[in-house]
């Protein structure tokens, strides 16, 4: 065995004796503890992965159904008490009724407070006036003095159900007595205040 550690470290004759002792000695105790065991045949190959087992099918479309469920009640509620921020602003809210070919329609103006450039934004909806057949077929909201069409507060088409509309007008509405729609075509009014 020395012999063979004279092969290892034989070509270096600078070596220092105790450095050579030591290496010797960790020479002897790596031949006294002979050579590592041989691999098992069994972790030659890596393992196997095992199938991540997911949720049965109609677990997962549960789930799924549960979580659009939940963010539908999460957007409903959001926009049911945060889209509403803006009704501490109304000023003064207008009831409108069908009258003359009107039928049974109804509509409601929320006048907001005055903007800084001195307009009256105003929120309209419109329920139950016959809906508009083109882009030319519209209405128009008017302010009438003495029962007579005076200034318009803005034009709009009428799909089914509610329609909400964004007006904003510049002067104020004191010198007026009245509101009324008209359908493109007529100065007769379909909804009145």
């Amino acid at each position: 065995m020395k012999n063979r550690f004279d092969e290892l470290v034989g070509g270096l004759d600078d070596l220092d004796p105790a450095e050579r002792a030591r290496l010797q000695r960790v020479h002897e105790l790596l031949v006294e503890a002979g050579p590592p065991p041989e691999v098992p045949l069994d972790l030659l190959e890596p393992p196997a992965a095992e199938p991540v087992r997911l949720l049965p099918q109609r677990r997962r479309y549960a789930l799924a159904l549960i979580a659009a469920s939940l963010a539908s009640v999460a957007f409903g509620s959001g926009y049911l008490l945060g889209g509403r921020g803006d009704d501490s602003s109304v000023v003064r809210s207008i009831s409108m009724a069908s009258v003359g070919e009107g039928g049974a329609a109804v509509a409601s103006i929320e006048i907001r407070e005055q903007d800084g450039a001195g307009n009256w934004p105003m929120v309209m909806r419109v329920r139950g006036l016959q809906e508009s057949r083109s882009r030319d077929d519209y209405y128009e909201l008017w302010l009438t003095r003495n029962g007579e069409l005076a200034d318009s507060c803005g034009r709009f088409i009428v799909s089914g159900g509610v329609t909400e509309v964004a007006l904003s007008v510049p002067y104020g509405f004191k010198r007026y007595d009245g509101w009324v729609v008209t359908r493109r075509g007529s100065e007769e009014p379909v909804l009145s205040t």
